[in-house]
């Protein structure tokens, strides 16, 4: 065998080598990665939920009335006799409230939640899903490091950003369509 041809073979040799240890860590390493990834979102999510799930949504802010959405036949209703809603406010919202994630969580402690908003709570939230579970959580005070919120969801505190500002102010006026339904 001539030195050209060994230098070859030695050069495709380590081509391959290097061609299978690219491919292993593709599969072995990063594919795990991609899983941890997806479970951190989904535990990192103030409400695990997708908006197209939503059959019904309650909020009721701090010396407020409960108010209430709700889709019937695929448009969001309010109760009567206030009528149809505007669907892409309410889907808009829903998204929000999906994107919503939380910061850090502990225990909930019942002595500290007065102090942290949650004793009344600023607003109560309560989400319906189509399969009829709830999800929901109370929303307290902004913290006054960083302008998140706290939340206490169960027996869990939660520091949650991204809140959508209808939480803290839920006039559904603003979501009522305009007469006509233009």
């Amino acid at each position: 065998m001539t030195a050209r041809r060994r230098t070859l073979a030695i050069a495709t040799a380590l081509a391959a080598v290097l061609g299978g240890l690219v491919a292993w860590a593709l599969l072995a390493v990063e594919r795990p990665d991609v899983a941890a990834e997806a479970r951190h979102e989904q535990d990192s999510r103030a409400l695990p939920f997708r908006p197209s799930d939503v059959v019904a949504v309650a909020v009721a802010a701090r010396g407020a009335a409960e108010a209430h959405l709700a889709r019937v036949d695929g448009a969001w209703r309010l109760p009567p006799p206030r009528g149809e809603a505007n669907g892409p406010a309410v889907d808009g919202l829903l998204t929000q409230l999906a994107s919503m994630r939380v910061r850090s969580a502990a225990p909930a402690d019942p002595g500290t939640l007065a102090s942290r908003g949650l004793d009344p709570p600023v607003c109560r939230l309560t989400l319906t899903l189509r399969d009829g579970s709830r999800l929901g959580f109370d929303l307290g005070d902004e913290s006054p490091f960083d302008g998140a919120r706290f939340a206490r969801r169960a027996d869990r505190l939660l520091v949650v950003t991204g809140v959508p500002p209808a939480l803290l102010d839920p006039a559904l006026e603003r979501l009522l369509s305009a007469p006509g339904g233009g």
